[in-house]
């Protein structure tokens, strides 16, 4: 049944030049023992990163399997990286691996931005905007403090002519054990509602703070997709009068206008989590601390909205 439905997926996704849509989605069509439609780090052809077939799929024959490893002796020596642990690495966007390199030289993967947008080009191209990336996972440590996995996914706008990142969201919050697959959600904050998404990017990342390890668990990953907001005004006889936060600004505490329970989650500007998803009953208060501009997610059963908040 899943191949016939991404056969489907794939007819559909080629006539709409694979907008709004993963290709290879359900990690199904393999050359060999690498995965086609999305790519990983590599150098000379040589894989870094170690991403692998996997026969214990959600649904279908595979599924793909990322899990991090040690930085190649050889490779370390030339960019003067001593006992690094590469994270394993899986993207439907093409990899700047000059960029990679100068991230690594510099002892670490975490960037900025600017960075993201200069290693990771050529994203899903979006007709549509979209709220969400969903998939299946199966989450499998063997040092459950050390090891974390970070789905990544971000927004970009060439709207002006310059790539910039709009929107982002991400999903981390697993249990720290060996369990059948779960659903995720990694759900996007935008930064700029004004501007267009035109290009989709995710970035699944398995990594260990154990720089003496020598063996890693690992994350099982299927079926992931794109949710968009085509369809929501017509869905939704409320999509035009969803919840407002109010006062806003606000010194640190404010409140939703709804009449019913809906779940509600508050981001900063970078993505994080201020306020994870909890359900909100009409007339309760929340609070922000620090001051700064954040997103309030307001979700119901037809649909959600992102409010910007301003704590002063």
């Amino acid at each position: 049944m899943k191949k016939i439905i991404l056969l489907v997926l794939t007819i559909w996704a080629f006539s709409v030049n694979a907008q709004n849509v993963f290709q290879n989605a359900g990690f199904e069509t393999w050359n060999g023992t690498t995965l086609s439609q999305w790519n990983t780090l590599s150098v000379m052809g040589v894989s870094i990163s170690d991403v692998s077939k996997s026969t214990e799929p959600n649904s279908g024959s595979f599924a793909v399997k990322i899990a991090p490893k040690p930085l190649p002796s050889s490779l370390a020596a030339v960019i003067g990286v001593d006992n690094m642990i590469v994270p394993g690495l899986l993207t439907n966007a093409t990899i700047n691996i000059n960029a990679i390199i100068t991230a690594l030289s510099s002892g670490n993967l975490n960037f900025d931005n600017n960075t993201l947008l200069s290693i990771f080009t050529d994203g899903v191209q979006l007709t549509e905007k979209p709220t969400a990336v969903n998939g299946y996972i199966s989450w499998n440590p063997i040092d459950p403090i050390n090891e974390n996995i970070l789905l990544g996914v971000y927004v970009i706008s060439n709207q002006t002519g310059t790539r910039e990142v709009i929107g982002m969201g991400a999903y981390s919050n697993v249990a720290p054990f060996k369990t059948d697959y779960m659903p995720f959600e990694a759900s996007i904050i935008y930064q700029d509602e004004q501007k267009t998404p035109s290009e989709l990017i995710f970035i699944s990342l398995v990594s260990s703070l154990d720089t003496n390890a020598t063996s890693f668990g690992y994350l099982l990953m299927d079926d992931v997709s794109i949710a968009t907001e085509v369809g929501l005004e017509n869905i939704s006889t409320t999509s035009k009068k969803l919840p407002i936060v109010y006062p806003n600004p606000t010194s640190g505490e404010f409140k939703l206008n709804v009449n019913s329970d809906v779940e509600v989650s508050v981001y900063n500007q970078l993505g994080q989590v201020i306020i994870p998803a909890r359900e909100y009953a009409p007339n309760k208060t929340l609070s922000v601390k620090e001051k700064g501009i954040y997103f309030v997610r307001i979700k119901d059963s037809k649909g959600f909205k992102t409010q910007k908040l301003v704590v002063k």
